[in-house]
């Protein structure tokens, strides 16, 4: 596997006996069945054992099992080292799974209780989070692999890019999650996720644009979403300017809903230190024109400045910007979520 941060696939471990699977795990070790007095896969000297020859003591300790593949589904965990992750399904409870990096190298060990599962992967125990299959969409496309034919074996491996980030995000939680969301917030969470990066995309491409594209854009997201442009550019040369008055569509909330609204769009990037006077030309047109439209600041800035927010507040302004202008453009204003920064 290649460095810590970019894995090339995680390894998944099938063992029996959950709960003292569970409890060797928490004290750093991994241990695999089929690992009976003899059956170690490295020699005294640590190199690898010859696969004819352990398959023949193999075929003597378990006669009911003659599985000529065996040596081959465990040789695999000779190149498991420090910060590789495994996964390991239904531990400690059937609908959940372990995961954790490995901390070394493998070694040989029979459970003298048990007279198997001598084969063993060091893991750190502060790694270690379980997961119900359904706790988030990054625990459910983990688990999703466990189902599939190719990985029902005692070790195999996933190489699916997606599946391999939503492990790596796995391990960087806190804790785990015991607990499982249904499939309805788990569809929730997964939208939220794609109109965020759909956000952050958009924001990109606006980098490249214009102050008249900019307005234009912000224009045809009103007009998209059911508003009329009453009028747009209008400067009064003293201090008064929006860019746009429109008028929200048919609402069954009438008594609630400003008749009109005063826009002053700004296009900035990172943080505009300038946009206090954004907010004060919104302010001073409503005063010039005695309206009581409802005044905005829509810009592309990512922040607005602390003085802005003041006077926004102050004058009953309403900021928008960022990630959340960026949701207005796309239509989906109502899922813009302030966790997103």
């Amino acid at each position: 596997m290649n460095a810590h941060n970019h894995p090339e696939y995680f390894t998944i471990f099938r063992t029996h006996d959950a709960r003292w699977i569970f409890e060797e795990m928490a004290k750093g070790r991994l241990r695999q069945g089929w690992g009976a007095p003899g059956l170690g896969l490295v020699s005294e000297s640590g190199d690898p054992v010859d696969k004819h020859r352990w398959e023949k003591t193999y075929k003597q300790v378990w006669k009911e099992d003659p599985s000529p593949r065996r040596f081959s589904i465990l040789r695999g965990m000779l190149d498991l080292d420090n910060g590789d992750i495994v996964v390991v399904p239904k531990k400690p409870k059937w609908n959940q799974f372990t995961i954790a990096r490995v901390s070394g190298k493998y070694f040989f060990d029979v459970d003298t209780r048990r007279r198997d599962f001598g084969h063993i992967v060091p893991i750190d125990p502060a790694s270690i989070r379980t997961f119900n299959y359904q706790a988030d969409n990054e625990a459910f496309l983990v688990s999703s692999t466990f189902a599939r034919a190719s990985h029902r074996a005692a070790i195999s491996y996933c190489y699916n890019t997606d599946q391999i980030g939503a492990a790596c995000q796995l391990l960087k939680r806190q804790q785990g999650s015991a607990t499982a969301k249904s499939i309805e917030e788990m569809f929730r969470s997964a939208i939220n996720e794609a109109l965020k990066v759909a956000a952050l995309k958009l924001q990109e491409l606006v980098k490249n644009w214009n102050g008249l594209r900019f307005q234009e854009a912000v224009k045809h997201a009103f007009q998209n979403q059911g508003y009329k442009i009453k009028w747009s550019r209008r400067f009064d040369r003293e201090g008064g300017d929006i860019d746009l008055l429109v008028t929200p569509p048919p609402s069954p909330h009438e008594l609630f809903s400003p008749s009109e609204i005063a826009v002053q769009v700004k296009w900035k990037q990172g943080k505009d230190e300038n946009d206090e006077e954004a907010v004060e030309q919104v302010i001073q047109w409503a005063k010039s024109q005695n309206s009581t439209a409802k005044k905005h600041v829509i810009s592309s800035a990512s922040q607005f400045t602390e003085e802005a927010h003041k006077k926004a507040a102050e004058y009953d302004v309403v900021l928008i910007g960022g990630l959340q202008t960026m949701c207005f453009l796309l239509g989906v204003t109502d899922q813009y979520r302030e966790d997103w920064g």
